[in-house]
């Protein structure tokens, strides 16, 4: 919490916080912002922790189903390589052999974001990065199509409402990800505020 541009209370005004609580609190703000500390001094300690722990517990399980699936996509590429080399071990011909082993895209699936409160946008938006790179999904437009269809609920009418008040609304992803975060971001953050003291069933 050393950011000069932050007014959060200092280490020492949480004794009760652990070194590794400290730790995680500080990741918070820095992934969600200072709005995600709102109201968090005023819990009584036991709570504290517990909100702490509840997001280190879920941010964990979230980054290990994601590396699994980065994983599985590297293992697909290999194979994809392996196959392809070995048909051009077979062809026997020096134009064929001299040809770079193209990478295939890999096609990965990413669960909707409704745009529920309880929904977690910060996750949903790292999985369509990482499913964007395993797909070599490099067009501007059709990563945000790619976006959009993995939206779902009050989110995709929201979506579906620029885009049709105005063709090309979204003009890249990284765009259309400001926009998402600007608009259901802080609900989010109330959600979690509104299930202080409980693990809830979904993080920010």
């Amino acid at each position: 919490m050393e950011d000069s541009g932050s007014r959060l209370p200092a280490r020492q005004d949480f004794p009760h916080l652990s070194d590794a609580h400290w730790a995680t609190l500080e990741k918070m703000v820095s992934l969600l912002g200072e709005a995600a500390f709102a109201g968090f001094p005023n819990l009584p300690a036991e709570q504290q922790r517990a909100r702490v722990e509840c997001f280190d517990k879920y941010e964990s399980s979230l980054i290990a189903h994601v590396s699994a699936a980065a994983q599985e996509a590297a293992r697909a590429t290999m194979r994809a390589e392996a196959q392809s080399a070995a048909l051009a071990s077979a062809t026997n011909t020096a134009s064929f052999a001299a040809r770079p082993t193209t990478t295939k895209p890999v096609e990965m699936s990413v669960p909707t974001f409704d745009g529920k409160d309880s929904d977690s946008l910060v996750f949903w938006v790292r999985e369509i990065e990482i499913a964007l790179s395993a797909g070599q999904i490099y067009d501007a437009r059709a990563q945000v199509a790619f976006g959009i269809s993995n939206l779902g609920g009050r989110a995709r009418a929201w979506a579906m409402a620029r885009e049709t008040a105005t063709p090309g609304y979204f003009t890249s992803w990284s765009f259309m990800e400001q926009e998402l975060r600007s608009t259901f971001l802080l609900a989010n953050v109330a959600y979690r505020h509104r299930c202080a003291g409980r693990c809830p069933r979904t993080p920010l």
